[in-house]
């Protein structure tokens, strides 16, 4: 119904909608016990009308749930959910990886959705067949971040020896690799004009790649522990950053100068995103989800 959908994902792994259009974060329906290990990571997209969400997870599968409007056919069902709420749908099941999933990440087309993994690689599958596309073990340590280029044809992903490789989805092959962070990489994200990427992760440093001239033009010491998540709002306008420092940080693309430090969990942040280009949500180990304006 257009309403705007935040999806958290926990060590218990359930799964928990939540509407991103109030302030209140009004509950929207879950799934208790879709992994049977903690959620480590999760994206969702919108398709042919409908939601569709993607969990990856200790228990080394990744799922895919298809997202409907809840519908109350009975008293006991009118009971026990709320007409606004959604329901989780499993669609797909899949199996792969040798060890632990990392992060997973929707394709721009949809039509495909990326996985890694501690087993050192990362995994490319058909959201329509379920099928295994492309495997890649060019990481010499556990892959964990995953990026796509705004048009679909470049990948990156990062690994725990602080390597950022660069992937030309069109061949499936490596095409550069950037190294330069003196600890592990957890995030890779393209900036929405293409040709820039920011990555971050242990060192608590985020380094802004140029991807013309294949080297770093910044590097910003943006928290005092682990950057847990990078984001750009749509505009391309600022990064929000995310760190186990407790703090969710927000920084000016233009000259990537501190525009903002934001306050209010009670211990590590793990995440954040953002709902559009004017709030964001985040989420902590104090069990909360917070939304930003």
């Amino acid at each position: 119904a257009g309403v705007p959908l935040v999806a958290t994902g926990s060590w218990t792994g359930n799964i928990q909608l939540w509407d991103g259009s109030t302030s209140s974060l009004q509950s929207m329906g879950g799934q208790k016990e879709a992994h049977e290990d903690r959620i480590m990571g999760l994206d969702m997209i919108e398709k042919e009308g409908s939601g569709v969400l993607a969990t990856a997870s200790l228990d080394t599968t990744l799922k895919l749930w298809k997202l409907v409007k809840a519908d109350l056919g009975n008293d006991e069902e009118r009971m026990e959910t709320d007409e606004n709420d959604v329901v989780l749908i499993e669609a797909a099941h899949l199996k792969g990886h040798l060890r632990r999933l990392c992060r997973v990440q929707f394709h721009p087309l949809k039509e495909y959705v990326a996985t890694t993994s501690c087993d050192h690689t990362w995994r490319l599958w058909s959201t329509e067949t379920g099928q295994s596309l492309l495997l890649q073990d060019g990481h010499a340590s556990e892959c964990y971040g995953i990026g796509f280029h705004g048009d679909g044809s470049l990948c990156s992903t990062t690994d725990f020896s602080g390597i950022v490789r660069l992937w030309d989805l069109r061949t499936g092959m490596s095409i550069h690799h950037f190294h330069g962070h003196a600890k592990r990489v957890l995030n890779a994200e393209f900036h929405p004009n293409g040709f820039q990427l920011a990555t971050g992760g242990d060192d608590g440093t985020t380094k802004i790649w140029d991807l013309r001239r294949r080297r770093t033009i910044a590097t910003i010491p943006v928290h005092s522990n682990v950057v847990t998540r990078l984001k750009f709002n749509s505009s391309g306008e600022f990064m929000a950053s995310s760190s186990f420092d407790g703090t969710v940080k927000l920084w000016s693309c233009r000259d990537w100068r501190q525009v903002g430090q934001l306050e209010g969990h009670e211990g590590k942040v793990s995440g954040m995103d953002f709902v559009d280009d004017t709030s964001f949500v985040s989420c902590g180990h104090d069990k909360t989800l917070k939304r930003w304006h």
